[in-house]
């Protein structure tokens, strides 16, 4: 049987399937439309994803939680570093918040990125993905869709009660990731405050590949997280929230890169005797929450945030001179959020304003070891400054008895002060400065109708977005892809994008579905253009589009089983000119079309429960020119597709402790994810187990 008769088959089993039964009530998303409201309700394609289903999924990163969505593709250009592709789109065109704080700063560079590796998914209580624009709520970056992660909260203890004291213990082991993550927290609630702490520690040794690759050199990494959230009680139905985050990895290899990396399918391999980042990352924040109504607010939440983003990377050429460069980015934030009803809608608006200090540095070593002259800057300029202001609004109204309308708009400042760059234009290369601002407006539009009230709606959306240049576009000199060098640019102007939607949800008895068509058309988009052989930079030259089908299904069977199906088709184009002056038109990277299912069993008590899932993905092979030469990650003529199978039970013991088990690529396939740089892990046995006190 060939990949599309395989495919095909899946599909039609998926179907069968949903013929029968009583699926479990839609979930809250808060991030589609900063209220919450139940799934079934929204015009605009969201999932969440609860705690209870990232412990019963036994993810390994926030990234790979996302990886049984539709429209969404998580790439790894190394095991420690995920990057979802959502709609198309990767790296600094979709966007990370924590507890509504952007992680997003102006250091984060084009294509897959690493660093929503640094948000610890054991800390979470739940994940949510809005897909498509969402620059009208939450600014620049929000191309292909928006993910935001809640953290545990802590729980006062019950009004006239006695103190509580609880707290978590969890672990997981993986055979073919040579992996162990601990978690442990306590947790403390009176009626006047309540507090919850938490360590996470990860190790991951070197990934075992599929039948034939086996063991992958140089692949694992250390991660070390520390957590603390507490909650004070104020008069009145108000409150103080402090939070503190801290995300720290060690020798994070860039395998593909260096001698390591694997000849699989044609791929090279690298040259460098190493290619490692260390990262650290930490989160700060006191947010006042007011919940007593006034005249301009029902809630309102104010936040004052520090975050701090460290990257280093250490690499070795060839002819053995070595490099170490690096950042550090300090963003201080304040927003201001505010949700009222009224009689004409229920309204959302607010304000926010963040300010971004970054300082790089580069230091080259030659082969005998001693010092070279320092660079200018590092990945990008040193001693800069980003600053960022929006207000937004919107409003949420029923029109008539069945139709409800959706309308937002945010206006955006962005003031880049560039302190130190190195200036290509002279010879030899001197330090320059530069400033410069745009000013953006995004709105969107959704209308939604209900056939069925609370159970059938189809809607229609139209939403923009923007991206503004940031330090990566403006000053980047660093590596790209596997070999080019990216170079500084000057004068460019925001990435404008401009996304329609048609879809239909059902939430029905034992039904939920959801499908959609989305068209996502690009203007503008900074693009990597030839200066000479293998020496980039970047103007606005990129027009085309994105577009796609999604469709997802989940059928209760009866008291005991539950079916799960769902699949994604996309294409995109870009028109861009070459260095020469000749139109190109050439494929977006995006996800190749793929189908999932999933079977779950369930006791009458929910207390045990058994799952079987299959993925397939076909071949990809719209490559892009640059796609092309980075035969270390793709091989020739395209990353060939795949199907796995894994396998899923759970067991709860007692009401506080619970136990999972898994062998996933049950047939220890040898697959590669497209544009990563390792292969994923073969027949892997998983052991998972949670303890609550």
């Amino acid at each position: 049987m060939n990949q599309k008769d395989l495919m095909l088959a899946f599909a039609m089993f998926g179907v069968a399937l949903a013929a029968n039964g009583a699926t479990n009530l839609p979930p809250l998303i808060v991030t589609a439309s900063r209220l919450a409201e139940p799934v079934n309700t929204l015009a605009a394609s969201a999932t969440a994803i609860t705690a209870d289903e990232l412990h019963e999924g036994q993810v390994r990163t926030l990234p790979e939680a996302l990886d049984m969505t539709t429209g969404v593709l998580v790439q790894k250009t190394s095991y420690g570093q995920g990057s979802p592709f959502i709609r198309g789109f990767t790296g600094f065109r979709t966007l990370m918040l924590v507890d509504g704080i952007r992680l997003n700063s102006p250091v984060f560079r084009e294509g897959a990125n690493q660093y929503w590796n640094t948000v610890d998914h054991l800390s979470l209580e739940s994940v949510e993905l809005l897909k498509g624009p969402g620059s009208a709520l939450y600014g620049s970056d929000a191309v292909g869709g928006t993910v935001q992660a809640f953290t545990r909260m802590p729980e006062y203890a019950p009004e006239g009660g006695a103190d509580v004291w609880g707290g978590r213990l969890a672990a997981r082991v993986a055979s073919a990731e040579r992996s162990a993550m601990t978690r442990a927290e306590g947790e403390y609630g009176s009626q006047a405050w309540s507090g919850l702490f938490g360590f996470s520690y990860k190790h991951f040794g070197d990934l075992e590949g599929g039948r034939h690759v086996g063991r992958q050199r140089k692949t694992g990494y250390d991660e070390l997280d520390f957590d603390a959230k507490v909650r004070v009680a104020l008069r009145g139905d108000r409150e103080l929230v402090f939070a503190h985050y801290s995300v720290s990895q060690d020798d994070v290899w860039r395998t593909h890169r260096t001698p390591y990396g694997i000849d699989w399918n044609g791929t090279t391999i690298g040259n460098e005797p190493y290619h490692v980042f260390d990262h650290d990352r930490t989160l700060t924040y006191l947010r006042f929450i007011d919940r007593e109504p006034t005249l301009f607010y029902d809630e309102m939440h104010t936040t004052l945030y520090l975050q701090q983003q460290e990257e280093t990377k250490r690499v070795a050429k060839k002819d053995r001179s070595r490099t170490e460069d690096g950042f550090e980015v300090q963003t201080w934030g304040l927003s201001a959020d505010f949700l009222k009803e009224s009689n004409y809608g229920t309204w959302a608006y607010g304000a926010e304003y963040a300010r971004d200090g970054i300082d790089s540095f580069r230091r080259k070593y030659k082969a005998d070891g001693s010092p070279n002259a320092p660079g200018i800057q590092g990945p990008v300029a040193d001693n800069s400054f980003y600053h960022t202001a929006a207000l937004y609004l919107q409003n949420r109204i029923k029109l008539a008895e069945r139709w409800d309308l959706t309308a937002g708009g945010r206006a955006t400042y962005a003031y880049a002060d560039i302190g130190r760059y190195e200036n290509f234009e002279t010879s030899p290369h001197t330090p320059a400065a530069m400033r410069e601002d745009w000013y953006d407006f995004s709105g969107h539009l959704r209308l939604a109708y209900h056939l069925i009230r609370d159970e059938w709606l189809v809607y229609a959306s139209l939403s923009q977005a923007f991206r503004a240049p940031n330090l990566s576009d403006l000053t980047r000199f660093d590596v790209s892809r596997s070999s080019d060098v990216e170079t500084p640019a000057t004068g460019l102007d925001p990435e404008k994008y401009l996304s329609g939607e048609l879809g239909t949800r059902l939430t029905s008895g034992p039904v939920m579905w959801h499908a959609a068509y989305f068209h996502t058309r690009i203007q503008d988009m900074i693009i990597r253009t030839a200066v000479n052989a293998n020496e980039y930079t970047k103007v606005n030259g990129g027009d085309g589009y994105v577009h796609g089908f999604e469709s997802e299904l989940a059928v209760r069977l009866g008291r005991h089983w539950l079916s799960r199906s769902g699949f994604t088709w996309m294409e995109g184009y870009t028109d861009y000119h070459d260095a020469s002056g000749v139109k190109v038109n050439e494929p977006v990277r995006t996800m190749p079309m793929t189908f999932y299912t999933a079977l779950r069993w369930e006791s009458d008590s929910r207390r045990l429960w058994a799952e079987a899932c299959g993925r397939v993905t076909d071949k990809e092979d719209r490559l892009t020119a640059s796609d092309k030469t980075d035969t270390q990650r793709i091989p020739p003529g395209g990353t060939p597709g795949y199907a796995v199978a894994d396998l899923r039970c759970g067991w709860k013991m007692k009401e506080n402790l619970s136990v999972v088990a898994a062998v996933e690529n049950f047939f220890d396939k040898d697959y590669r994810i497209h544009g990563s740089g390792s292969n994923e892990p073969g027949r892997n046995f998983i052991l998972s187990a949670e303890y609550r006190f």
